[in-house]
Order: structure tokens, then C-alpha cells, then sequence
């Protein structure tokens, strides 16, 4: 059965690529599917891009921010060392740069 079905196919196969008008309405089908198919892969390759390049934006970030709360860090330690020496806020403001406020907030 399969065989005469598969036969037939191929029958019709032939007898339509004798038709320029069916050949060219194939030929334009067929370029409309690779155009398509190459937009989509396209479209695959700017996504993966774009994940790409924010994930090493996101790490990039992360980086600083990690750098800036490490400095942070150190500006408290060293704000703390100051008050227990027993050295004045307007000082320690002047040198570390920090308020005032913000300094007795750290006591």
C-alpha cells in the first residue's frame, strides 16, 4: 500500500515540476521557509548576545558595588578606630569625608 501511495507522490511530484507556475510558486515558498528560518536563527544570535553581554554587565556591577562596600567597610573601621583614640568628629569628618552625623552614628 505505502508503496503505491509513495508512487503516486512522486507522480504528482513530477507532473508539477513540469509547470514553471507551480515550479516558481515552489521555488518562492521554499525562499520564503530559508529566509525565515535564517531570521529566526538571527534572532537566536542577538539573544544569546544580549544574555551574554548582561551577564558580564551584571558581574561588572557587581564588582563595583562589591568595591564600593568594601571601602565603605574600611571607612567605618577606620572611623572607629579614630573615636577610640579619642580624636574629634569634625576631624575625622575632614579626613574621612564622611558627616558628622554619620560618624555618631557609628559610636
Amino acid at each position: 500500500m505505502q508503496d503505491s501511495v509513495l508512487n503516486q507522490a512522486m507522480d504528482e511530484w513530477e507532473k508539477s515540476s513540469d509547470d514553471p507556475k507551480i515550479r516558481e510558486e515552489y521555488y518562492d515558498r521554499r525562499k520564503a521557509v530559508l529566509d525565515e528560518m535564517a531570521a529566526v536563527r538571527e534572532a537566536e544570535l542577538r539573544l544569546r548576545e544580549a544574555i551574554r553581554q548582561s551577564k558580564k554587565e551584571g558581574r561588572e556591577e557587581g564588582r563595583e558595588e562589591g568595591k564600593k562596600e568594601g571601602r565603605e567597610e574600611v571607612k567605618k573601621k577606620v572611623t572607629k578606630r579614630l573615636l577610640e583614640k579619642g580624636m574629634d568628629f569634625k576631624a575625622i569628618s575632614d579626613i574621612t569625608g564622611m558627616s558628622e552625623e554619620e560618624i555618631k552614628n557609628l559610636r
